[in-house]
């Protein structure tokens, strides 16, 4: 299995490695992309990194979306353009050196957490967290993946988990919830038709949340099941670009539910972990991928509309407002189903936003939140998020991913904020309880 590398040192080779990688990157479709910017500065707004900063009064025009882009832009010019070729046949050709990249690797992994707002914003429809992806994918390839990402990418890999929960930890951790919140959570149950996979985050720091879910599970009376084999939803080959670690992690996943025959994978409240198993997963995996992947929330709502899950309950009095994960709402497309959920367990919702497209990103999704370097940055990227609490006048924020969940919460008490964070399947059960 290939490692990630985080090298110190910057020389040749790394820019050689990086400059092929995203020469080979380039399809129809990212020409496409790179063609078509008019560099309107539109997605500069959109970006909560820019608009951090600018609401702190200092403009960085770098960490405009589109500015992400440009030294793919450069290679993508140098060899597939006349002007381009021409002006490398007759020696000014693009001239990469060292400190560009380690520029790459700020812009890449230390502001972007790859929330598509940008492309909702831009009015040429421009896939930039894409074209980011590729300058991420490089930089790994390079060796140049910032150390703590490739530390927890590598973890993930040797141990089953960027936690290092393996498969001996897992077990502990499903007896320590079943005892600690009295729920029922079946092992390895053959067969079954559901296979819910939590994420280490929510088993070592959110434990309720898994709990939950399988409170609410139970109460469907569903045929549902975790498994030993795919015990871990997330998957860090995605924030690190590295294909073949994207692959293994979705192999585990594959494995395990092909084992237990099960029809759907519930993925839990974690933004990547759904977008890797219901998006990513079909195309690594075409002929074997059979599976319908719900996130939670949707699984909720579907068995609300059922008439399987009854909420008459509304045990959230205080106003609240709703975190969405960009992953699973913006990009994933599940946006109406929270706002449903929250109407009926929370007396006073709020929305901070007209558009559920608009909500603006934790600032530690795309593995920001593991990057310490990046800590400065995902600090800035929260005072836009806390724009949107304030707006709404609400001190309890709702969320349905917990990566999430940890970053706000993080930002928060670093920035001396009494915001409270909740998770709407917390939420969900407490409801059906009450009920």
């Amino acid at each position: 299995m290939a490692v990630v590398l985080s090298k110190e040192r910057v020389g040749h080779e790394e820019v050689e490695k990086f400059y092929q990688f995203c020469k080979n990157s380039i399809n129809t479709e990212v020409a496409s992309y790179l063609e078509a910017c008019v560099r309107c500065g539109i997605c500069a707004e959109a970006c909560l990194f820019y608009m951090g900063e600018n609401v702190s009064g200092r403009i960085d025009p770098t960490l405009t979306p589109a500015y992400k882009a440009d030294l793919l832009r450069e290679i993508y010019k140098e060899n597939y353009t006349l002007l381009g070729r021409l002006k490398k046949l007759f020696g000014f050709g693009l001239k990469i050196e060292p400190e560009d990249l380690k520029e790459q690797v700020r812009l890449a992994f230390y502001t972007c957490t790859n929330c598509d707002r940008c492309t909702k914003a831009c009015p040429m429809g421009i896939d930039t967290p894409k074209l980011v992806s590729i300058v991420r994918g490089a930089l790994t390839y390079a060796g140049l993946t910032p150390k703590d990402l490739a530390d927890a990418t590598n973890m993930s890999v040797e141990k089953g988990s960027p936690l290092g929960v393996d498969t001996q930890t897992f077990l502990q951790r499903i007896e320590f919830i079943s005892e600690e919140y009295e729920v029922e959570v079946p092992v390895d149950k053959k067969p079954s038709e559901y296979l819910y996979i939590p994420s280490s985050i929510e088993l070592m720091k959110f434990p309720a949340s898994v709990a939950s879910a399988a409170k609410v599970l139970n109460r469907a009376g569903v045929n549902w099941t975790v498994s030993t084999v795919a015990h871990e939803a997330t998957n860090f080959g995605v924030f690190a670009q590295s294909k073949e670690v994207t692959k293994e992690m979705l192999r585990r996943v594959l494995e395990g539910a092909k084992g237990l025959g099960v029809r759907y994978i519930i993925a839990p409240e974690c933004g990547h972990a759904y977008q890797s198993m219901r998006f990513i997963a079909p195309n690594v995996f075409p002929e074997e991928w059979t599976f319908e992947v719900l996130n939670i929330v949707e699984f909720i709502d579907k068995m609300i509309k059922e008439g399987k899950l009854r909420i008459n309950k509304k045990v959230l009095k205080e106003r609240a407002t709703l975190h969405d994960s960009c992953q699973i709402g913006r990009r994933g497309g599940v946006l109406r189903e929270p706002r449903r959920i929250m109407n009926m367990v929370a007396e006073d919702f709020r929305d901070s936003v007209l558009i559920p497209e608009h909500n603006i990103c934790c600032g530690g999704g795309g593995g920001v939140l593991v990057i310490g370097d990046a800590d400065y940055y995902r600090q800035k990227a929260f005072i836009s998020k806390m724009t949107l609490f304030d707006k709404a006048k609400a001190k309890t924020v709702v969320c349905y991913c917990a990566n999430c969940m940890l970053a706000l919460t993080k930002s928060s008490r670093e920035l001396k904020r009494d915001y409270r964070f909740v998770s709407i399947v917390e939420l969900v059960a407490e409801a059906i309880e009450e009920e």
